[in-house]
Formats: structure tokens, sequence, C-alpha cells
């Protein structure tokens, strides 16, 4: 069984759902801190990047909060006006819950993309870094665990070995480097 896991990002990019193709259990861990000036909001489209602003304060991803998600997505379409056709395929996935939106988005764009793996959720725990993503491979029976190519630089790969589950790095070099939007 091999397990992925990945915050649910707005609008993810190719490599983003590459990750997810290679998995046979792709975790999405929503119960997490929200990462202002992160991915889970935004996405950069050529030198721009189109931005879902937020509500303010310090709360996990499951429960942050779109601001303004119709008038931010109207604005959104306008300014990737090549790719509106395409971005108004998603126009029903939109809320005001941000882990709502964002999973909606990603469940979509895996039927457009024909990926089969399985989507699971996180939990809440205590438990942080390396040890909770071992800790939510062991939920999931992993025996390999498929990391994205900055995993190489802060994962304890000892704790993978000691709970005997192999580790898989993406290689940059194979990576589809584009937006979701030019792809589907």
């Amino acid at each position: 069984m091999k397990v992925s896991i990945h915050q649910p990002n707005f609008m993810p990019w190719c490599p983003f759902f590459q990750k997810m193709e290679l998995a046979d259990v792709f975790v999405i861990m929503g119960n997490c801190q929200y990462e202002k000036g992160g991915y889970q909001n935004r996405f950069k489209y050529g030198e721009k990047w189109l931005t879902m602003s937020v509500q303010r304060g310090m709360t996990s991803i499951v429960d942050k909060r779109y601001a303004f998600p119709s008038r931010d997505w109207a604005s959104l379409k306008e300014r990737c006006a090549t790719y509106k056709d395409k971005i108004s395929i998603f126009d029903d996935c939109i809320s005001e819950n941000l882990f709502e939106t964002n999973v909606s988005i990603i469940k979509r764009a895996k039927e457009l993309l024909n990926i089969k793996c399985e989507i699971v959720y996180d939990y809440p725990t205590k438990l942080r870094s390396t040890e909770r993503l071992v800790d939510i491979c062991k939920r999931y029976s992993a025996r390999t665990y498929i990391s994205g190519v900055s995993g190489a630089q802060y994962l304890d790969r000892c704790l993978f070995q000691d709970a005997d589950i192999s580790l898989e790095f993406q290689r940059s070099e194979d990576m589809v480097k584009k937006t979701l939007i030019e792809v589907i």
C-alpha cells in the first residue's frame, strides 16, 4: 500500500496530482495550522498570484474561512481570462470554508485527470512532523510513503525505517511544472 499526504492546496499545480497518482491512498491533511503566504488560498498563474482572501486569525485549515468567496472567485476568473471556461468547471466547488472548497476542487480535478487512488483524511493529533506522518501512514496500512521532493530535506528517515515503511520521493525532473488549468 502506497500512501501520500498533502495539505489541501487551492487549485494545486500538476506535481500535486502526479504525487496523488503514484499513491493507492492519498491523505488530505487539514488538521494542521493554516499557512499564511502558502498555497492553501492561492496559486501562481504565469507571473501573477491568484488569491482567494481569507478571514484573519490563526486557525486550522479545516476551520479556515474564505472572506469573500464569490467576489474573489469571479475576479480570479476575469484575471485568468484565457482559461475562464476551464476554471468555470469548478464554480460549484466554491464555498466559504477553505477546506471544503479546496477538497472539492481536488476531487473534481482527480476525476478530470482520471486518477484512481482513494482520498482519505487526517485526524486531530498532538503528533508533529515526521511522527505525525508515520502515524497517518500506519493508520492507512502504508508499506511505502510517497513524499514530495522537499521531504528529503526534513523527514526523519529513521522513524519510517523503524515503522517498516519505505520512502519514495518525487523526482523534480519527472514533474510536469504546469498549473492545473493548463492541463485539464
